[in-house]
């Protein structure tokens, strides 16, 4: 998935995020949630947030089967860090 022209990197949320919640109760899911959080964070660099967001891909989709495109997770901590840094 791909962020469309019409949609506003600044407006994305962990809610918008291609990975659904993880409750963490096994390593797997604890591994994944810190990837995501990694991914999202903006005070990471870009290339560590698209590190974090490929490895969130990867784990994502041997628990789940789905998957889902880390460009797109590591956009969600580049609009982030957009939005700090306007403030």
């Amino acid at each position: 998935m791909k962020l469309s022209d019409d949609l506003d990197p600044a407006s994305i949320t962990d809610a918008q995020s291609q990975a659904q919640p993880v409750t963490a109760e096994t390593h797997e899911e604890r591994s994944e949630k810190s990837y995501k959080a990694a991914a999202h964070n903006p005070g990471n660099t870009p290339e560590g947030r698209l590190h974090a967001a490929e490895k969130l891909a990867e784990l994502h989709e041997e628990r789940t089967g789905e998957r889902i495109d880390p460009q797109y997770e590591a956009s969600i901590g580049d609009a982030k860090a957009e939005e700090r840094d306007r403030s």
